[in-house]
């Protein structure tokens, strides 16, 4: 994620003896509370020894090949890296300047793209967007969190609300548990999202009264899913993964606990710890943590070529896995041969997987898993091939809708019914269930947002700018960040560039983002960032 930021920002102008060919990129921009990551020139290194500055302060971290620095104030900040090269023959200070905004207009974003009452409600029986009080009752019962992580744009954490919460399992499994709810989208959720590390929605993190983490899932799970989840975590509470991390880094803990720590890792993106952790495994459990690991670790890093080979492996050792046709759809897309030499052992996944009592337990709804044949066929024959693929999903998320408690205005459901009706070529389809949501959640940034973007992606562009505005005025947090990409993007479509470039640089003088960079702000602010370089183009 961080690689992504200096990717997407500019170059500062180099002064004379500023040393930037020492480094592999260097931001000229930031707001207030951004983490920027330099990583050295190739055959380079940090000098973890020498003199290093950020802005006035101490670097956050610097290792032989990262160097991680908050810029906590407004300005021009100052960053000076020592960079030697591996060959051991000189070390040089790299010196730019990096001009921080934000802070000004901090209080005032806040107040006007807060979130309603510190986030939007979550689901019924949980504590919602008050973290105080989850712990306090945690301490006072004596009993463990369980600590759901949440957007109210999330496919997968309304299915949870919708489905897995409500299940007999799934509440007789949590009476043992205080259930909190986090607007991941909402400021009262920055802290313990940075305390867990929470990198994507949903998260589910189990914790002791004292937020030492016991584990935690990641994505959707069937009610009957949860209580075996919790279950395990109820027979480890007394024995944290933090607390085993400890013992295993002093060289203790037997195989299955390395394991457990070896996952805990991998969720909280330490992926250099997990290949510690995991080197020399070659039973199954240990290899498929292993894989999963380098395939995430490939993903953010933009790594096509190495996140192919990892995926080709997985497919060669765990071909039982409900995540064959997602591996298989990846290998497709970039290996069009080879993924076409898999079509016959997807469809029996496929067929296998969608009958299963287990679907559930391995994170996937039937719509979602027909959903991802129907992207392989796509990519190994074409868009018309894939067609019923698209609709056989469409109509098992509509039937999943059907058992929805919001019956018509199911939201998982409808969200993947709609971009499967729209991969379809369903786009009228698409766009009246999108309208027919909006109608339903008037007044919710999440619908508006989703309809203006299928409108966009169909060349409708003044149809969709008031749903665009909508989203807009209705977001906060991240979503409002989306949401002026969005009324951005379509004010330059409709020939209004200077309106684009005014909503871009009023958001990104507003912005003020949370210290730390494992939460999606840092995405979208490169993206306005992006879109606004496309807008200086057109004025």
């Amino acid at each position: 994620m961080l690689s992504l930021l200096l990717l997407a920002a500019p170059l500062a102008a180099a002064p004379s003896g500023s040393n930037l060919e020492l480094l592999a990129s260097a931001p000229s921009a930031a707001v207030v509370n951004e983490v920027i990551e330099l990583k050295p020139a190739a055959g380079h290194h940090f000098g973890v020894e020498a003199p290093q500055k950020c802005g006035g302060a101490r670097a956050l971290e610097v290792t032989p090949r990262r160097f991680r620095c908050r810029l906590d104030r407004p300005g021009a900040a100052p960053v000076v890296a020592s960079v030697c090269d591996d060959a051991k023959t000189y070390c040089k200070q790299a010196r730019f300047s990096v001009t921080v905004t934000g802070a000004a207009a901090a209080a005032k974003a806040a107040a006007a793209h807060a979130a309603p009452k510190g986030g939007r409600h979550g689901p019924a029986g949980f504590v919602s967007n008050d973290p105080a009080a989850a712990l306090a009752r945690a301490k006072k019962e004596g009993k463990p969190l369980f600590i759901h992580f949440y957007g109210i744009w999330c496919p997968p954490c309304n299915e949870l609300e919708e489905h897995a919460y409500p299940a007999p399992e799934f509440k007789a499994a949590a009476a043992g548990f205080v259930l909190a709810a986090l607007d991941a989208d909402a400021p009262v959720s920055f802290d313990w999202k940075a305390r867990f590390k929470v990198g994507g929605y949903p998260t589910l993190v189990v914790a002791d009264a004292s937020l030492r983490e016991i584990g935690r899932v990641v994505g959707s799970r069937s009610g009957a899913a949860l209580a075996k989840f919790l279950g395990e975590m109820a027979a480890l509470k007394d024995r944290p993964v933090e607390a085993v991390a400890t013992a295993v880094a002093k060289g203790g803990g037997t195989p299955e606990e390395r394991l457990r720590v070896a996952r805990w890792r991998a969720e909280r993106a330490e992926f250099e710890e997990v290949e510690r952790l995991l080197a020399g495994r070659t039973d199954p459990a240990g290899r498929r943590a292993l894989l999963d690991a380098r395939e995430e670790a490939a993903r953010r890093a933009g790594d096509a070529p190495a996140r192919l080979a990892v995926v080709k492996a997985l497919l060669k050792d765990f071909p039982d896995s409900a995540d064959f046709t997602r591996w298989a759809a990846l290998v497709a897309d970039e290996d069009k041969a080879a993924g076409a030499a898999l079509r016959q052992a997807v469809r029996s996944s496929v067929e296998v997987w969608s009958a299963s009592p287990a679907l559930g337990e391995a994170g996937w709804s039937a719509g979602d898993l027909l959903g991802e044949e129907a992207g392989f066929i796509a990519a190994v024959e074409s868009t018309v091939a894939a067609r019923p693929f698209w609709l056989k999903a469409a109509a098992a998320h509509e039937a999943q809708a059907a058992t929805s408690p919001l019956g018509a205005a199911a939201r998982a459901a409808n969200f993947g019914r709609a971009y499967a009706l729209g991969k379809a070529g369903e786009h009228a389809a698409a766009a009246a269930l999108l309208e027919s949501l909006v109608k339903a959640y008037p007044e919710e940034f999440t619908f508006h947002y989703e309809y203006a973007y299928a409108l966009q992606e169909t060349g409708e562009y003044a149809k969709a700018y008031p749903s665009a505005v909508k989203a807009w005025e209705n977001g906060y947090g991240d979503n409002w960040l989306r949401a002026t990409r969005l009324k951005a993007l379509l004010e330059l479509k409709l020939g209004r560039p200077a309106d684009a470039a005014k909503t871009v640089d009023d958001a990104l003088s507003e912005t003020a983002l949370p210290p730390t960079t494992e939460v999606r702000s840092y995405r979208y602010v490169i993206a306005l960032r992006a879109l606004r370089e496309e807008i200086a183009k057109k004025l």
